[in-house]
């Protein structure tokens, strides 16, 4: 199997996107159609960093991130298709409407806290948007984030390169995730 992406800082190998689109059909029913996921912890894609993507879909297909759902599907795609994926969710818009409930504020205000404290911006950016493998936070679903989370601390999700989530995420508390992804979820357009 290629290794795509030896460095947390390579450039990925570009895809296309008109193939990509084709072949995102599978992955409308749980992820949007437009890469928008409205299902309990089902990630949205769309706006996502093409080489974290990249990273994920390798990832899924080798079995080193575990799902039932994915893993099977994923294991017949070629290099090709990953790069076609990858470009494809990238060009999307990203999700810009935080989460349609108000949490409470002091949680929100908390998570804001912590996201500083841990300076979770120098790979996620200052927007919360992602850059190169670190991925897209802002706006994604709240249930998703606590399950990331979750699953770095726990080191059943692989972590790469530099974003080192699995150490990042170790010393978090079931309510330290709880107040990130309810921080990160409320994010406007501007990330902030």
């Amino acid at each position: 199997m290629l290794t795509l992406l030896p460095f947390a800082g390579a450039r990925a190998a570009a895809g296309d996107v008109n193939a990509g689109r084709e072949k995102a059909r599978l992955c409308a029913p749980c992820h949007g159609q437009n890469g928008i996921s409205s299902r309990p912890g089902i990630p949205s894609l769309a706006g996502q960093r093409d080489q974290f993507l990249q990273w994920q879909l390798v990832f899924f297909r080798s079995g080193r991130r575990p799902n039932p759902v994915m893993v099977p599907i994923l294991a017949k795609l070629s290099d090709r298709d990953i790069r076609d994926l990858g470009a494809y969710f990238a060009s999307l818009p990203p999700n810009t409407q935080p989460a349609a409930t108000r949490p409470d504020e002091a949680l929100r205000a908390r998570g804001q806290a912590i996201v500083a404290q841990h300076h979770c911006a120098n790979c996620h950016t200052d927007s919360f948007r992602g850059e190169r493998a670190a991925a897209s936070l802002a706006n994604q679903r709240q249930d998703y984030l606590v399950k990331a989370l979750t699953d770095y601390r726990s080191a059943a999700r692989p972590s790469v390169g530099v974003a080192a989530m699995t150490e990042a995420a170790s010393g978090l508390s079931d309510d330290d995730i709880a107040a990130i992804a309810t921080y990160l979820a409320m994010l406007g357009p501007a990330g902030r």
